[in-house]
């Protein structure tokens, strides 16, 4: 629900020019990963995953997330909330995902 959410958000505000982001990322581009993350979105939802994978790919976008918010300038106020949101998001479902995946194992 999370890539899928946050999918939507890419494709609405890339195409409202909403959200801009450093260089060399435009519109399409945002548009383009939108799109992409609705595809995860399907496929996560079709096929079963280990909750702990899931956890791992979580914290490695927000890590590359960081370290992208703090390396690059020329964000707009509403390109760097939503990665703001977005790394906060990913550490919480990932937390939740360990969590459900230390429950999975026991059973």
């Amino acid at each position: 629900m999370f890539e899928g959410a946050l999918g939507i958000t890419l494709v609405l505000g890339g195409l409202a020019g909403a959200l801009d982001f450093p260089r060399p990322v435009g519109r399409v581009a945002v548009v383009l990963v939108g799109v992409l993350l609705l595809a995860v979105a399907a496929m996560l939802w079709l096929t079963p995953v280990q909750m702990s994978v899931l956890a791992a790919a979580n914290l490695a976008t927000a890590v590359a997330a960081i370290a992208w918010l703090a390396a690059a300038t020329g964000f707009s106020s509403g390109g760097a909330a939503l990665i703001g949101a977005a790394i906060a998001g990913l550490v919480g479902l990932a937390a939740a995902e360990l969590a459900c995946s230390g429950y999975a194992a026991r059973e």
